[in-house]
């Protein structure tokens, strides 16, 4: 089979000419593949294009702020509510809420502007606000806790001697000289010559000196109506005016004054008068 093909020539000629089959089968082929080839080319350089990828590269940018901030605003809020829930626990945050509730930073003012038109704080001033809040929770939490600390320092909890071996108690008993009914102002802990002798708190030492029936002793006042008395020591490691460190040594033991024996008389007075040690002393 075979196709024919008439020509004119404008002017000179005229011709037929024939085409096969096969030769029309392989020109429509090449014709083909030259459209797939140029829609192939067209379609790389566009894929290589700088636009659609700046696109993509922006908004998986902004996904992963987005999603960032997310996070860091859960855990900040995370983190307000602990430290909201602490100051609470040790009754900071209320004394704070009680003063603003009774006037103390209740005044208001400002210009008059108009209002804003979304009525939303953006996710950034959502999280200055709360990291505000938890500033102010933590500085309360620091201040409570320096107070309890130097309360701590200054509370009478330590025992006066490293070896506890308590000889006689705070109260009514017989009197080991007279043998007749009186009252112990103190405790007496079993301590050989030489022993050392520990202040049972921080404060200031009021009183280094013999006394006719303490003998060697020392007086620390430790702030709040609370002062100690160690008595019957062999020699003094403080003087008069002295401030003393928690459990920072103050004498030796020993038998000076009226006394039986070595041992340590450790008193507590409260306000000006006796006071059990056991109530104060940790471990007994």
């Amino acid at each position: 089979m075979a196709f024919v093909m008439v020509s004119t020539g404008a002017l000179t000629s005229s011709g037929v000419r024939t085409l096969s089959v096969r030769s029309l089968v392989i020109a429509l082929a090449l014709f083909t593949a030259m459209l797939l080839a140029a829609g192939a080319t067209l379609g790389y350089l566009l894929a290589r294009s700088p636009t659609p990828v700046v696109a993509l590269r922006a908004s998986g940018t902004n996904r992963y702020t987005v999603e960032q901030l997310g996070v860091l605003s859960g855990r900040v809020f995370k983190l307000e509510s602990e430290a909201a829930l602490l100051a609470r626990k040790i009754g900071v945050l209320h004394d704070y809420e009680a003063r603003q509730a009774n006037g103390k930073g209740d005044g208001k003012g400002g210009p008059m502007l108009a209002p804003r038109q979304d009525g939303l704080r953006s996710p950034t001033a959502e999280l200055d606000a709360a990291l505000t809040r938890i500033e102010r929770d933590l500085a309360l939490i620091g201040q409570a806790t320096a107070q309890r600390n130097l309360a701590y320092m200054s509370f009478p909890s330590r025992p006066p001697v490293d070896r506890i071996e308590l000889r006689s108690l705070f109260g009514n008993r017989v009197d080991p000289l007279t043998h007749r009914q009186a009252f112990h102002a103190g405790l007496d802990f079993a301590a050989d010559i030489g022993t050392p002798i520990y202040s049972a708190a921080g404060g200031k030492v009021i009183v280094a000196t013999h006394h006719p029936e303490f003998g060697w002793m020392v007086e620390v006042d430790h702030g709040n109506g609370l002062v100690t008395r160690y008595a019957h020591s062999s020699r003094l490691m403080v003087k008069t005016g002295d401030l003393v460190a928690p459990h920072q040594l103050l004498a030796l033991s020993g038998t000076s004054g009226r006394s039986t024996g070595p041992h340590l008389h450790f008193e507590v007075i409260r306000n000006g008068e006796y006071a059990d040690p056991r109530n104060y002393l940790a471990g007994l």
